[in-house]
């Protein structure tokens, strides 16, 4: 029974194809698919819909977690859904987003996931309000109160139950149907347990922030006045008394309706002129030197301009000229020579790096890759600046990068024993064209990696022609995961006419979108003849 409108199938695949589906793992490289064929995308999710049950016994729903660092000493587990199954999931709760959003506290108490899509831009958010928005209210809330109390939830998203989730979701929407499609891909993704959402995607936000929505009412009916921005709280109170009764509270509400907890290390309860002073966006917090100064307002820079806007060549232009008032490779030296880093500080300095002249780009990766040690809570934004910028270094520079990362990974370094630090790191080194590259790869992918490392490798070797690599890994086709399948079936197009006898006999096999990946494979290299490689 199809339940989900063309119009938000639609919307699920202009929102991947565009942002793709997640901010924690390197983009999957069928979200290319979605970028070239979203008619034959929205055909399988059409199908999805219809058969949902036969399509999940025949199609299981797959995810990998993969822990990513949090702080130097920290780590998290993020959870990437198998491309057409996270597009299904975007899709049904894009389609009860406005009843969801109907149901939630004022924009100027919660800032965190407004609902409120964007087809031009391709968006499901209210860009208008988000951690700025919070942060500057904050300040204004704060210079009418005595007290701040700052805390935020622990391990929010891995904690959050399915049942009081399904509760909520049932009293947000009369359509039942959607909410239990959701709760049974959930329960899917977290492996039968009954907890847990997958950190890292749109429709994850949401939902959470509908869970939320209880306790933000419960607050409201207290007339506790607070700002919340995902599970960040600050509440404001009048004396250091009233701020304790707020966070005993707040703690009864959280573990009693949602069986969630603080993080004691983070809650702190301070004069409204401390938390002034520590604030980048209060006038009150002084500097105490230019470059403090410079850090401040450098913060405080909104690195972002929309590229479907109709005046984004001259936004971009005016973002360039507003971030070359800025020595942004000197301020990334002093944060270089501290001993920890300003995380939030240094991942802006790294997007705005992307936006100097050459000479700039290619000093600043240089230093980089000499403090990856001190890097290494930011270690996926530098390996997406790299990526990024990497037609734009000189050989030297590319040749030291590439020589840096290898060692890394050869020498077993804390730094890419993270799951999703080696992600980042070989889509950096799939430039790297040395014999040495193939060989590490070779020997990597006889290790236990999880699966959408295995897929990458797949690619990788695909990309660099390695067909004699690829005929024999195409033997072992029924043993591998379903991932990896996908990649030897994008890479089978290198071996001419072995590749396509070996198509023709395991066709019928497939899923609708496996069938999907291999009808857009076919047709790019046809298309691209003897230009074409296998796409990362």
């Amino acid at each position: 029974m199809a339940i989900v409108s063309n119009k938000f199938l639609e919307l699920a695949i202009s929102n991947i194809a565009n942002h793709g589906d997640t901010d924690i793992f390197p983009f999957p490289v069928d979200n290319l698919i979605f970028n070239d064929d979203k008619a034959g995308v929205l055909d399988v999710l059409r199908y999805l819909d219809s058969n949902f049950d036969e399509a999940k016994a025949t199609n299981p729903i797959l995810a990998v977690k993969n822990l990513s660092a949090v702080g130097y000493h920290g780590f998290r587990y993020g959870t990437q859904i198998d491309s057409i199954w996270n597009a299904y999931l975007l899709a049904l709760v894009a389609t009860i987003g406005v009843d969801i959003e109907s149901k939630r506290v004022s924009k100027e108490v919660v800032f965190s996931y407004r609902y409120l899509p964007n087809l031009e831009s391709h968006t499901l958010f209210d860009r208008s309000v988000g951690w700025t928005s919070f942060q500057n209210k904050s300040v204004e809330m704060a210079r009418e109160n005595q007290y701040v109390l700052r805390c935020d939830i622990s391990d929010f998203y891995p904690r959050i139950y399915h049942h009081r989730l399904e509760n909520a979701l049932k009293k947000a929407t009369e359509n039942q149907e959607v909410v239990k499609r959701i709760m049974s891909i959930l329960m899917d993704i977290s492996e039968g347990v009954s907890y847990g959402l997958p950190v890292g995607g749109p429709a994850a936000r949401l939902l959470s922030e509908l869970l939320l929505n209880r306790v933000d009412r419960l607050l409201a009916n207290e007339g506790i006045r607070y700002c919340r921005f995902v599970d960040d709280f600050n509440i404001f109170a009048a004396t250091r008394e009233e701020a304790y009764q707020h966070l005993i509270t707040l703690n009864q509400l959280l573990l009693s309706n949602e069986g969630l907890s603080l993080q004691k290390i983070k809650t702190k309860i301070m004069t409204s002129a401390e938390f002034l002073s520590t604030s980048d966006f209060a006038i009150e917090n002084v500097a105490d030197s230019p470059e403090g100064i410079a850090a401040r307002n450098f913060s405080k820079l909104r690195i972002h301009y929309d590229p479907y806007s109709p005046t984004a060549e001259s936004e971009y232009l005016e973002l360039v000229a507003e971030v070359s008032r800025f020595d942004v490779v000197g301020m990334l030296g002093r944060e270089l020579a501290k001993s920890r880093l300003d995380e939030g500080l240094t991942r802006r300095l790294l997007a705005a790096i992307r936006l100097l002249p050459n000479t700039a780009v290619n000093q600043a990766i240089q230093t980089l890759q000499n403090s990856l040690d001190l890097l290494y809570p930011v270690f996926p934004s530098v390996m997406i600046l790299c990526k990024g910028m990497i037609g734009d270094l000189s050989q030297d520079v590319k040749d030291q990068l590439f020589a840096t990362l290898r060692e890394l990974i050869k020498s077993g370094s804390y730094i890419t024993q993270v799951p999703t630090n080696l992600a980042y790191a070989l889509r950096v080194l799939a430039a790297d064209p040395s014999e040495e590259m193939e060989s590490l790869l070779s020997q990597m992918y006889k290790q236990p990696l999880p699966m959408n490392i295995k897929r990458d490798i797949i690619l990788m070797m695909g990309y660099r022609g390695a067909d004699h690599w690829i005929s024999d890994c195409r033997k072992k086709f029924s043993t591998v995961t379903d991932w990896e399948k996908r990649a030897l079936l994008i890479c089978s197009y290198i071996l001419s006419d072995e590749g396509s006898h070996w198509r023709t006999k395991i066709k019928r096999e497939l899923s609708q979108f496996d069938k999907l990946v291999l009808s857009w494979a076919g047709t790019s290299k046809s298309t691209k003849g003897v230009n074409w490689k296998v796409p990362l």
